[in-house]
């Protein structure tokens, strides 16, 4: 058990010394210097809390353009959020299709992983609130046609999302749904 724990934790490691091809990320580790990148975005909203983290709106001050920005808990200190922060940030390097959500930047501040995510107006637990009685039938074939695009999507490269609820369905303000939080996912093996 504690080798498997070791090999883990070196995994994780070597992971994160490849820098997942994204440069923010490497920049500042290499440098040494701290992260400036969260100066870029003026921070507008806290939009949810998860066991792992925090997730806030925010506006970027280079473009305008609203995101989401995942702050890890604890990233560096805690060999598993470490490792659940650095599967979501492997899978969504390699996946890419209009209904997952998609990750724009990674960077380090206080040895604190941070996700930058486009930014989705609501979740689908906020669409379904909005109608008391159940959802029109019209939109619950638009809503989930999409979602299963974007499982089958994972699927066809062998990803199992593990966590598919309502609050990790975004929906953009044209009403475009993105499947997001890959932390728990899993790549099949092959044959598997």
């Amino acid at each position: 058990m504690a080798r498997t724990r070791l090999v883990s934790l070196q995994l994780c490691d070597m992971l994160f010394a490849q820098q997942f091809a994204l440069p923010c990320l490497g920049r500042h580790k290499k440098s040494g210097a701290p992260s400036k990148t969260m100066e870029r975005y003026e921070r507008l909203a806290r939009l949810g809390e998860g066991s792992y983290g925090v997730v806030f709106q925010c506006r970027d001050r280079q473009t305008g353009k609203l995101v989401a920005v995942k702050k890890f808990l604890q990233t560096e200190d805690d060999p598993l959020i470490r490792k659940i922060a650095l599967r979501e940030i492997r899978l969504l390097k390699n996946l890419k299709h209009p209904n997952l959500v998609n990750l724009l930047e990674v960077f380090r501040k206080k040895r604190k992983l941070h996700l930058v995510f486009e930014y989705c107006e609501h979740t689908l637990l906020n669409e379904m609130e909005k109608y008391p009685h159940g959802c029109p039938e019209h939109l619950i074939r638009q809503l989930s046609w999409q979602i299963l695009q974007g499982v089958a999507y994972c699927h066809r490269l062998g990803c199992v999302h593990r966590d598919v609820k309502p609050e990790n369905i975004l929906i953009t303000a044209d009403g475009v749904v993105k499947l997001c939080d890959f932390g728990f996912a899993r790549m099949l093996s092959p044959g598997g």
